[in-house]
Order: structure tokens, then C-alpha cells, then sequence
């Protein structure tokens, strides 16, 4: 079949919808592992697209590619649990065995060496994904002998197996990947007790109304950072008239040290496509989609088997498919997640108005995480009160911790809210703790000394990642490592964090090379405000947090990193000017 043939069966198969732009790239890089400028052409002639159309779509993801990038496209991941468990030794060994520099194709067109963030790995690092398969608890021994048994033909599925280092307990045979999903603490609500299909059967005993009255009375809040109480969310997306109402898994975790929802889509999807089906039956939708990462397209055929046997076991009509995302941290943000499936850039939408009123492809639309569809299963299969007897007034119920970093055992922990952070770093073997990042680079650092404190939204609020770093680690070199993922991974869209993040990056690099100015402790504080204030989503709202909330915590970090007579090698920041201008921007806009 000539490639123009091909294409035009990759078109038609999505019905020549230009919504469907994602899954028709996914499919046209699939088989040579790049979309050309001849598919790109053919493409637009056939989706009545330009070119430059295209590639504005394709150059924001981070995993498709318009140049040949190698039969097997290796993806080393970068997270700051990587560098500590030996990141570097791990790309070395890669370059020497290749031949090449990361960013480099080798000369016979089979390997491509690249770069990415936190892949959801943190627990087994380091790891990479070769072709979106991964290979984790690298070694210099296993990067030898991956590349020398791929050189000599073995493909990479009988590879995988080769290695088997799957989880022997749980193992699943339509999984073939060597993650192990280190549940370390089942607990006794969410995962302790799963009855299949039990939760939606006892929530189609009830009206719509009185689903949502269950959920609202629960007290669940969304488990993926943002905690917006799930019963309101319903009833808003409910309560607007719309031809079509739709809802949408957000599985797109991307937020580093946080791997839970890993967890639940390997061995408790039920869990998570019964909670849909009770949304879908409270909000009268008929359509789901769950936005599955890229770094986890090695469940995608797993989760599609675990759809079709729910499918058989359905009394109501509700069609539920994937959508792969294809790479860009932004997406995990609502709104930037449909702009993702509707085939567009993943750019956050200006709000109101919010997505239950107009979401995806316009339509009202709820949008929750892995996590909370699972929860919302497990409400109506133990109850209301069973779930409320965890947590606090405020906080109710129970919650799952990625744990990584410096611990004894790394892995997932169902806890109730409010639990104390000393408890946790007990539970969890911390050794020698210094610094314990809540919620990942966007959330809360604190000092491992504030052993009361609690995970609650009283409290320390966490989308779910709990790192350690221990008094052996440099913190400027946590610090740094966390500014520039967010540099990387802003959409560029609002000037506050495509700029602001940088300039944050850049005087957190003053500090670490001696040329910091005790005015410039200031700085810090006035540039993570104009971020945060100025920011049209999340990522902006909280990336000043790596900075501000660890000079909190450990004020002489940055106090002893000033020389005195330190050159200027940063431009002085007048924030009375810039605040100014910003305002009078804001104007102008409306």
C-alpha cells in the first residue's frame, strides 16, 4: 500500500473529524516513528487543513516528531528521583552504547537518545521508555544488554518479557511492561474491599438527583490537586440544558513523584470505568473518554479489554473510549485536557465559562481524575458513612500516596486524610530526612522537623506525590531541577509564566553561582506574585511554590548563599513598575 493510501484509511477511519487530530498523528507516526512534510501535506489536503496548521499542533507535543528519530525513540527520564537513583550514570551508558549525544539520532537510523520528564516511575527509577514501553531499575549492565539484544534483532515486546521484571503478584498478561506497581499499603476503604460492579449496580437503584445528593453528601473532593468538591461539579454540569453532556477521566498524570493512578488503571480500572458509568447515569451523559498519557500508552490495550467486558455488563446506554494524549504536562489542567481532545494545542481556555457548562466540543462537561471516579465506586459500594469515618470534618475520606525519594519502601499508600506527617515518614522508612516535598514540585515543601503537621486541605493539601529528600541532598540542585520542568513544560501561552518562571529560574541560578544580592531574596517574592496573579491556569498558579515554600522552610539556605560585593549578573526587578504594567495589560485585554 502506497503512503497516500494509508493515510487516507488513517482519515477515514476517524471519519475525516478534525477533532480526532491527535489519534490521526498517533497513527500516522506509528509506522515509520515520524509524520513527514509529505503526510503533513496529505493530511491537510485531506482534513482541509494547511501545513502550518499541522505543525502548530504537532510542535506541542512532545512526542510526535517531524524528523526521522530512530526505529527505537528512547526517552530518558529526567525527574529529580531519577538524578538520585542515578540518572546520569544511566544516559552515559546510552551515549556510549549508541554512539550519540541525547537529542541525536545514531548514523543507522535505529536509535533515537531523548529526554522527558517524570514518566511515572519515581518508585523504580531510573527508567526510560523505548518506543512508550518502560524499562525501569536501570542499571549500566541492563542499558548494555537492552541495546545489544535489540542490535541483534529481538523485538521489543519479546524483550520485555526477556527481562520480566513485572509485578509477579498481580501479574496480567495483556500488561506486558516491566513496571511493578508497589501497593504497600492496600488500607481499608479504597482498595482493601473491591466488589466488581457492585458500586454501579447499587447507584442505579437511585435518580440522578439522589446520585448526586450521595456524592455531595460524602464530602469527596477532586483528587487531582485542585480538591473542587465532586456532588457540586455534578450538579453544575447537570443543572445546564445541553443537546449532549460528557464525561472525562483525566488520567494524564503528569505532576512528578506522582504515579497512583498507575495503580488503579493496571489493577483496579473497574474501579475507575464504574465511577464514570455512575456520572454518566447522574448527569444523563452517554459519552466518556478517558485521557490517557502517552507515558502510559503501554496500558492502552488493557484498559480497552477491561471497556469491552464492562460494555457486556451494562444496562444503559454509555460508549466509553481512549484518548491518547501525546505529551505536555499543561494537559492535566481541565481545560487544556479538551482543547487536547478536541485536536487542538493543549493551551489552558480562559474561564468562565467553566468546562461543566461548555467542555468538550462545547457540550457540558465534568472532568475528574483516576482517583475520584475510583472513590466514587468504592462511596456506593461501602457507603457514605463507612467513607466518612476517615479524614476530618474538612477532609473526609481516605486518599493514595505516591511515596519516592529517600524511604526503605517507595511505592503507594492508602492513608485518611489527616494523617501527620511523622506518622507518614515512619510508615514509610524515611531515612534521615531533611526536606519532604508535598504534592510534587507544584505543591508544598516543608522541613521533615514539622512532624505534626497533616496531609488535609487544612493543612498540607496534596494531589498525591510525596517525596523525601534526605540531609545528604543538595536542596539548590532539587530546586533547580524542579524550575526548569516548569520552564519546559509552560505552553508559553500568558507572558507571567513564560517569562516569570524564567526569570525565577534565573535568579534561583544567581544563589547557586555566588552572585545573589540580599535584595534579591525580594525579588524572588515579587516575581512568584506577578506568576501566580498573572497566570491563566494552574501551572503558573503554583510553580513559584519550588521556591518560595523551600525559602520558608529553610530560610538560611538562601540567606547563606549571598556573597557580599556579589556582581550584578540579574536586572533589578521594580515591582511597583512591572505590577503596574500588568494591571494596566489586564485592561486593555477587557
Amino acid at each position: 500500500m502506497d503512503r497516500a493510501t494509508e493515510l487516507a484509511g488513517i482519515v477515514q477511519k476517524f471519519k475525516s473529524d478534525r477533532t480526532r487530530l491527535i489519534d490521526i498523528l498517533w497513527a500516522a507516526q506509528e509506522r515509520e516513528g515520524f509524520v513527514s512534510h509529505f503526510d503533513l501535506e496529505e493530511l491537510g489536503r485531506l482534513l482541509k487543513l494547511s501545513v502550518p496548521a499541522l505543525r502548530e499542533v504537532m510542535s506541542f507535543y512532545h512526542f510526535f516528531r517531524d524528523q526521522p528519530s530512530g526505529r527505537f525513540q528512547i526517552y530518558l527520564d529526567t525527574s529529580m528521583i531519577a538524578e538520585m537513583n542515578g540518572l546520569s550514570e544511566i544516559r552515559d551508558e546510552f551515549e556510549r552504547q549508541l554512539g550519540v549525544k541525547v537529542g541525536q539520532t545514531s548514523p543507522d537510523g535505529q536509535f533515537g537518545l531523548f529526554e522527558t520528564s517524570c514518566i511515572g516511575m519515581s518508585d523504580q527509577a531510573p527508567a526510560v521508555l523505548i518506543n512508550l514501553v518502560p524499562f525501569t531499575q536501570l542499571n549500566r549492565q541492563k542499558v548494555n544488554l537492552i541495546v545489544h539484544r535489540l542490535r541483534q534483532g529481538v523485538e521489543l515486546k519479546d524483550l520485555v518479557h526477556e527481562f520480566g521484571l513485572g509485578d509477579a503478584q498481580n501479574a496480567n498478561s495483556s500488561v506486558h511492561s516491566m513496571v511493578r506497581n508497589n501497593l504497600k499499603k492496600p488500607g481499608s476503604f479504597m482498595l482493601a474491599s473491591v466488589v466488581p460492579g457492585a458500586g454501579l449496580k447499587k447507584s442505579l437503584a437511585h435518580s440522578a438527583d439522589e446520585v448526586i445528593d450521595t456524592v455531595t453528601a460524602s464530602g469527596l473532593r477532586g483528587r487531582g490537586g485542585a480538591g473542587f468538591p465532586t456532588g457540586k461539579k455534578w450538579a453544575a454540569c447537570r443543572s445546564f440544558q445541553a443537546p449532549k453532556r460528557y464525561v472525562v477521566c483525566n488520567a494524564d498524570e503528569g505532576e512528578p513523584g506522582t504515579f497512583k493512578d498507575r495503580l488503579l488503571l493496571t489493577e483496579y480500572p473497574a474501579l475507575v470505568i464504574e465511577g464514570m458509568a455512575i456520572a454518566a447515569h447522574a448527569l444523563g451523559a452517554r459519552e466518556g473518554i478517558i485521557y490517557l498519557r502517552a507515558e502510559y500508552k503501554y496500558l492502552e490495550a488493557h484498559l480497552q479489554q477491561e471497556i469491552e467486558r464492562f460494555r457486556k455488563h451494562l444496562s444503559f446506554e454509555f460508549d466509553l473510549r481512549i484518548q491518547l494524549g501525546a505529551g505536555a504536562y499543561v494537559c492535566g489542567e481541565e481545560s487544556a485536557l479538551l482543547e487536547s481532545m478536541e485536536g487542538k494545542r493543549g493551551e489552558p481556555r480562559l474561564r468562565p465559562p467553566f468546562p461543566v457548562e461548555v467542555g468538550y466540543l462545547g457540550m457540558p462537561t465534568v472532568v475528574n481524575n483516576v482517583e475520584t471516579f475510583a472513590l466514587v465506586t468504592q462511596i456506593f459500594n461501602q457507603g457514605v458513612g463507612t467513607f466518612r469515618n476517615f479524614g476530618t470534618p474538612r477532609s473526609p475520606g481516605v486518599r493514595l500516596l505516591s511515596v519516592s525519594g529517600d524511604v526503605a519502601h517507595p511505592g503507594i499508600y492508602e492513608i485518611p486524610w489527616g494523617i501527620k506527617i511523622g506518622d507518614v515518614l515512619s510508615m514509610v522508612g524515611a531515612q534521615n530526612p531533611l526536606m519532604i516535598q508535598v504534592g510534587g514540585p507544584s505543591g508544598i515543601a516543608i522541613n521533615a522537623n514539622d512532624v505534626n503537621r497533616e496531609i488535609s486541605y487544612e493543612d498540607l493539601p496534596t494531589g498525591g506525590s510525596f517525596m523525601v529528600f534526605s540531609k545528604d541532598r543538595d536542596l539548590f540542585a532539587i530546586l533547580s531541577n524542579f524550575m526548569t520542568f516548569f520552564v519546559n513544560e509552560s505552553c508559553g501561552n500568558c507572558t507571567p509564566c513564560r517569562a516569570g518562571n524564567v526569570a525565577l529560574r534565573e535568579l534561583l541560578r544567581r544563589f547557586i553561582g555566588g552572585h545573589a544580592r540580599s535584595e534579591d531574596l525580594g525579588h524572588i517574592d515579587s516575581w512568584a506574585s506577578i506568576v501566580k496573579r498573572g497566570s491563566r491556569c494552574g501551572l503558573g498558579g503554583s510553580s513559584p511554590n519550588v521556591l518560595t515554600t523551600v525559602k520558608a522552610a529553610f530560610p538560611d539556605l538562601f540567606v547563606n548563599a549571598i556573597k557580599p560585593g556579589a556582581d550584578s549578573l540579574f536586572f533589578d526587578f521594580n515591582e511597583k513598575a512591572a505590577t503596574a504594567d500588568y494591571d494596566r495589560t489586564i485592561r486593555e485585554m477587557k
